[in-house]
């Protein structure tokens, strides 16, 4: 027994590390959560699953195909456990946290037989790579019973029939002898439940189909022929097949993941491929970096693996290799294509690497991982401990999540900013319609409840503008309605009155384009004055006589944020440097800019090397105009430089500065390094031609 402890020490170390990276704070409490907790209220009341848009006012009787309804009704139940809304979430949180635990250790039973070196560099890999997407979201459930296909389909695998193979590993000869192919019987219970969980479950049938194939690949060999001896497996895929059909829209369920950006009016970040990403932000960013650098690891782990067989005596090696390895293959390949195609499938391709990479890896100390301690020298272990302890250090401490730009924190923290909006509402008793973005629709919904919806018993949402379902809404709703609400002035005139917009309630951390020039002009409109501000919402009301009161007493204005700016920054999180910037943002925005200072500079304090803070800092002082502040810029933004920002924006904004104080010879150097990183941008190119003529004078 104690030849296993440091293997055991091993294992701990390992799932501690998972468990510190599933045990974040609530990043997307304003996203879709609070919406999911509705409406698996509704369906738990009323028994039954709605098939249109019940939440929106805009679009309510548009048909929506719910296909994470049970996943709705989890989270509402275990929601229900909680004392209040904070204890509610929290325990959403740890579910969370347990089904992804439960997801990894299934997939550590895929490599438990491997060599400890092989299944420690390959957790290591997939871990953080899966880190970048650990929010409580239906497709958790998708994390899990994928891990359970992957178990079942390995321990099933064909390469039982090459046990008695020379070159077969001891690891594959271990999963030769296990009698797992009863446990393929499974899988359409799986897959019965996972068409009802998410949409994910299409990838069951495919992942089903890849080891079908693989077994026919591999049918030449002596002892095995695919027809005679695969009756049970082609059973169990029809099963599969049938299994999709069980689903509240039956048919129509069942084909919805192939149809559903049929109707998707509006573009969202997960949603988008990388390249497009990285496109739009000019540069790729932390998490999608990891990714593409375990692709090259993958890579190189697949050459060693084919290395590793130049030593056996197969009859034709190359040929051998690739069949024994077509199930892996066309996994990763699958999952690397829908990893590039959207950003939110690069989960799907962390947990198919910690498997197949382990297996590429497994070269030499081919002995199971609890029985390893002979083989290997406590140096080795201890360097193993050292790494996995060090990252754990490097989660707990923020440093993980500060190099991948995140708002996570590590802790069960809830930000309460949402929820102070909506309890102003309650408070001032303001009544709507509301006009809101996007991405608060979901939290509004939760939040509020106006007159029943017209079913016996049940709760009726507030009726909202929109919520994050591009799909439950026309896409006309979002080129004709929502997107010119924002970027025309006629427009929203037009459909505001047509709706009889009462309030807005927007959550200003929206980065898109509309967003960004509504904020900005309707903060400018008498008609509409600002009663609510914090970090992350913002909250205007229509001018009239009714709203009068509430207006006197509540409106916010460059001189009244000045006066109760401390006590705002006193509440938010020292931690959590998005509070901060995203407050400071919004001060930017509405050209509040002493008060932005303010906010970055406190963010400074807190966090001296964060160049979030002095960014922040440097272009509120440089907006000013002022020469007294000019400096103050010029030095701030050096100091985001040194700490790492080293973009266009900030050299070509430095070197502006610069010129502006007569520092010819620092504006151009600071101009040719922003035309380093953009050299074709005519502005640039422009002011640098500028600063040479006044510097040759």
């Amino acid at each position: 027994m104690s030849m296993k402890i440091p293997s055991i020490v091993i294992f701990l170390l390992m799932f501690s590390l998972a468990g510190v990276l599933f045990f974040h704070n609530l990043t997307s409490i304003n996203a879709d959560i609070g919406r999911h907790i509705k409406l698996g209220e509704i369906i738990w009341q009323t028994g039954t699953v709605p098939k249109v848009n019940l939440l929106s006012f805009t679009a309510p009787e548009y048909p929506f195909i719910n296909h994470h309804w049970l996943s709705e009704v989890i989270f509402y139940k275990v929601y229900s456990l909680g004392s209040d809304w904070t204890a509610g979430l929290k325990a959403v949180m740890i579910l969370k946290i347990i089904v992804l635990l439960v997801t990894y250790f299934l997939l550590f039973l895929t490599v438990k037989r491997r060599n400890i070196f092989s299944v420690v560099f390959a957790f290591i890999a997939s871990i953080f790579v899966f880190s970048a997407r650990t929010e409580a979201r239906p497709e958790i459930f998708s994390y899990l019973i994928f891990a359970a296909y992957l178990l079942i389909i390995y321990q099933s695998s064909p390469v039982r029939s090459l046990a008695r193979t020379k070159g077969a590993s001891p690891a594959d000869l271990g999963e030769a002898t296990s009698n797992g192919i009863n446990w393929l019987w499974f899988l359409p219970i799986l897959q019965l439940l996972w068409v009802n969980l998410h949409i994910y479950f299409i990838i069951g049938p495919i992942v089903f189909l890849f080891f079908l194939i693989d077994k026919a690949v591999n049918s030449k060999f002596k002892y095995y022929d695919f027809i005679r001896n695969s009756k049970l497996e082609i059973q169990i895929f029809f099963l599969i097949l049938l299994a999709n059909l069980f689903n509240p829209n039956f048919i129509d369920g069942a084909l919805y993941p192939l149809k559903v950006f049929n109707n998707y009016g509006y573009s969202i970040v997960e949603n988008s491929s990388l390249f497009f990403l990285a496109k739009y932000f000019g540069h790729w960013a932390p998490q999608d970096k990891l990714f593409l650098v375990s692709l090259f690891i993958l890579a190189g782990s697949f050459i060693l693996g084919f290395l590793r067989h130049r030593k056996s005596r197969f009859f034709d090696l190359r040929c051998q290799y690739i069949k024994t390895r077509i199930f892996d293959l066309m996994l990763v390949a699958m999952t690397i294509v829908l990893s590039f195609k959207m950003q939110r499938n690069i989960p799907l391709y962390a947990l198919s690497l910690w498997p197949v990479m382990a297996r590429n890896l497994d070269l030499r100390c081919q002995v199971p991982f609890l029985q390893q301690k002979r083989y290997l020298t406590p140096l080795s272990y201890i360097a193993i401990m050292t790494i996995l302890t060090a990252s754990i250090y490097l989660v707990i401490s923020g440093r993980f999540y500060n190099w991948l730009d995140s708002a996570k924190t590590f802790g069960l923290e809830v930000s309460s900013a949402a929820q102070d909006g909506t309890d102003f509402v309650k408070m001032s008793k303001i009544q709507g319609p509301v006009f809101n973005n996007f991405d608060i629709g979901s939290y509004l919904a939760w939040q509020f409840e106006g007159v029943r919806y017209p079913v016996e018993k049940v709760p009726d949402p507030f009726r909202v503008f929109v919520d994050g379902r591009p799909e439950a809404y026309p896409v006309e709703f979002f080129d004709k309605i929502y997107k010119p609400m924002q970027r025309d002035e006629k427009v929203w005139q037009e459909m505001s009155e047509k709706y009889g917009i009462n309030y807005i309630f927007f959550a200003h951390t929206d980065m898109t384009e509309w967003a960004d020039e509504f904020l900005t002009r309707i903060s400018k409109d008498r008609e509409w004055p600002m009663v609510f501000l914090n970090d992350e919402i913002v909250i205007f009301l229509k001018n009239t006589e009714t709203n009068k009161s509430v207006i006197d007493q509540y409106q916010v204005m460059e001189e009244s944020i000045m006066k109760t700016l401390p006590q705002v920054l006193d509440k938010l999180n020292k931690k959590d440097d998005n509070a901060f910037i995203n407050f400071g943002n919004a001060l930017y925005r509405f050209r509040w800019l002493n008060a932005s200072v303010k906010v970055y500079e406190a963010l400074i304090v807190n966090q001296p090397d964060n160049p979030y803070g002095y960014q922040g800092a440097g272009y509120a002082y440089a907006t000013m105009n002022d020469p007294k502040t000019q400096e103050k810029a010029a030095q701030n933004l050096e100091k985001a430089i040194d700490l790492g920002f080293k973009t266009f924006n900030n050299y070509f904004t430095l070197g502006i500065i610069k010129a502006n104080l007569g520092k010819f010879f620092e504006a151009e150097e600071n101009v040719k390094k922003a035309l380093e990183i953009n050299p074709d941008n005519q502005n640039a190119r422009q002011t640098l031609e500028v600063i040479n003529r006044k510097i040759h004078r």
